[in-house]
């Protein structure tokens, strides 16, 4: 019997894993797996995915749907009102097709069902003359030249040139000048093209007081002219050049509208005892 006897083996110790070689394994992990979180985050950005699981406009290949489209609320157009009136809505237009992720194909397409009344009739006539398929295969540049041609005549492009122009700034405003530049050269970008006459039309309709100091730094680009511009306005006003002017100039203007309105009221007395003089 105790040559049968065998005696028992120890069991073995658990292995008891360090703190370091714990961090070891899950960065042995995680660097394994990076690649592959690399991979995924890529090719969810590439069909225009975002993080909170919306769609980002303009880089997914199906472009987007029609709710889509509306739900950034694309603003009416009705052929009323002047050429600003219309390059308003194109802004505005153009501002929700990038939003919504619009294709080439799909902004005409779009774009068609926001328009009423008058310009409704006159998109009727154009799809009606070249067909549907054709009207609604053109680019958006196409439809929008046609637009222009129809809601902007020639004797109104002619008046927003003349505008631009003769537009300039008017004591301290600035911003309110730089504002109704922008707004009058996107109407008639042919005289502001190249950028070089956009910033020379731009200093030449500054007031006085700034407008040779803007013009010797010699900007290179519209936006450097503007701060420069903005910098040395703000520096007139405290050191009371502009104010000056711009007091002067009010103080006159409401001169000239006292002596005017009192005029008129001498006008109309006059006309109120001719009247009560007429024999019946």
């Amino acid at each position: 019997m105790s040559g049968s006897f065998k005696t028992p083996k120890k069991a073995k110790k658990p292995t008891i894993v360090g703190e370091s070689t714990f961090q070891q394994i899950i960065n042995q992990q995680m660097e394994a797996l990076f690649p592959e979180i690399v991979n995924h985050v890529s090719a969810q950005m590439g069909n225009g995915a975002r993080p909170d699981g919306a769609r980002s406009g303009g880089s997914g290949s199906n472009g987007c749907s029609y709710k889509e489209f509306m739900a950034c609320k694309p603003k009416e157009f009705d052929g009323k009102g002047d050429a600003i009136a219309l390059t308003r809505w194109v802004e505005k237009m153009e501002s929700v097709m990038d939003i919504s992720g619009c294709t080439e194909g799909q902004k005409v397409k779009y774009a068609e069902s926001s328009l009423v009344n008058k310009a409704l009739t006159w998109w009727n006539m154009q799809v009606q003359a070249r067909g549907r398929v054709a009207a609604l295969a053109m680019t958006w540049e196409d439809f929008k030249a046609l637009m222009v041609e129809e809601f902007c005549p020639s004797n109104e492009m002619q008046k927003l040139e003349e505008e631009l122009w003769n537009h300039t700034m008017v004591g301290i405003n600035h911003a309110g000048y730089t504002d109704k530049f922008h707004e009058l050269a996107r109407m008639v970008p042919h005289l502001v093209t190249p950028e070089s006459n956009r910033i020379d039309r731009y200093i030449r309709g500054l007031v006085p007081q700034i407008r040779g100091m803007v013009k010797a730094t010699e900007p290179t680009t519209l936006l450097s002219a503007i701060h420069k511009a903005g910098a040395l306005t703000d520096e007139a006003i405290s050191s009371g050049t502009l104010a000056k002017t711009s007091e002067k100039k009010k103080e006159e203007a409401e001169t000239s509208k006292s002596v005017g309105s009192s005029v008129d009221n001498k006008r109309v007395r006059n006309g109120k005892g001719f009247v009560a003089t007429t024999p019946v």
